[in-house]
């Protein structure tokens, strides 16, 4: 069983002014995981963090022949997933104040829910995909300059994996939250298996002030529904005993620490890397009628809702 690694775009110039990029992926094998590497040099010497150097990447989509875009992913989310979901060490250079120094980060876009894992029989199956596409933010003075990106794709032959149990589809639901104790539905649409749910909320614990009540984060509680009866129940600090590794969200210089965007990102997983074929929870036939429903803890803030399915 050989792992196919292809380069589908080496050195790709993202421009200077904000866009879309689009590189084209029908590939006549079946596709485990996408590497997009982002390079940068330090423009000025002048102070910027990782946040402004992730901040080139707005969101990836992933079309195929069951949706354009099938998948949707904000670029702090992607980044944030490596180690939320994942727990993956992924590779981030240290910050410099020094002018032209070059910087990069990489990511992964797993299309099988066990990305260190090409043997287990999942991912995008040979000549289902269609385009990759990114959405581009323009540079900003001081920041950083000068970008560039590689995006690497890699797999296995089908004769190594003929008929995959499916991959993984990534659904993003963007909102500004109604008032305290509203619901916003996100219905998952056709799939087999929920594996979890990734989250953002501009509130989160560690940004409550002196004497705040507990639960008064951007996202109170979430559900998970079957034709509005309730499966699941959870609040955000759930996902605090669910980490495999640590997070903080304070950039440090050591790079043996993981570190995160934003606190205000959670991942509850139900079952993304169960040792069997009985992944997440089953909605297989379901779908359509199976929502999560996130009860706001503020008024008026900016939310992301992004469950990871199996398709």
């Amino acid at each position: 069983m050989a792992l196919k690694i292809a380069s589908i775009k080496n050195q790709g110039n993202p421009q200077t002014t904000a866009g879309t990029i689009t590189e084209d992926i029908r590939l006549n094998y079946n596709v485990h995981s996408f590497h997009l590497d982002i390079f940068a040099l330090k423009d000025e010497a002048t102070a910027a963090t990782i946040q402004n150097l992730v901040d080139k990447i707005t969101n990836v989509k992933v079309s195929t022949l069951a949706g354009n875009p099938e998948s949707v992913i904000d670029g702090d989310d992607l980044f944030d997933a490596q180690a939320l979901v994942w727990s993956k060490y992924r590779y981030c250079s240290i910050l410099t104040n020094t002018d032209g120094i070059p910087h990069a980060f990489g990511v992964q876009l797993p299309m099988s829910p066990f990305p260190e894992d090409p043997t287990r029989n999942f991912g995008l199956a040979a000549n289902n995909g269609i385009q990759w596409s990114m959405d581009i933010a323009a540079d900003v003075n001081q920041d950083f300059d000068g970008y560039a990106y590689d995006l690497t794709v890699e797999g296995l032959d089908t004769s190594d994996k003929p008929n995959s149990l499916g991959h993984c589809k990534y659904v993003q639901d963007s909102f500004t939250s109604g008032a305290v104790n509203s619901i916003r539905d996100t219905t998952l649409g056709p799939a087999q298996r929920l594996l979890g749910v990734l989250n953002f909320q501009t509130t989160s614990f560690d940004d409550l002030a002196a004497d705040a009540a507990f639960d008064v984060t951007g996202i109170r509680e979430q559900q998970i529904t079957f034709s509005e009866s309730i499966a699941a129940r959870y609040k955000p600090s759930r996902s605090w005993s669910m980490k495999n590794i640590q997070t903080v969200s304070t950039f440090a210089t050591s790079p043996s620490v993981i570190n995160i965007l934003d606190d205000g990102r959670f991942w509850n997983d139900f079952g993304i890397n169960n040792d069997n074929a009985s992944l997440g929870i089953n909605i297989s036939g379901i779908g359509q009628q199976t929502k999560v429903k996130t009860v706001a803890g503020v008024a008026s803030e900016a939310t992301r809702v992004m469950p990871i399915l199996l398709v």
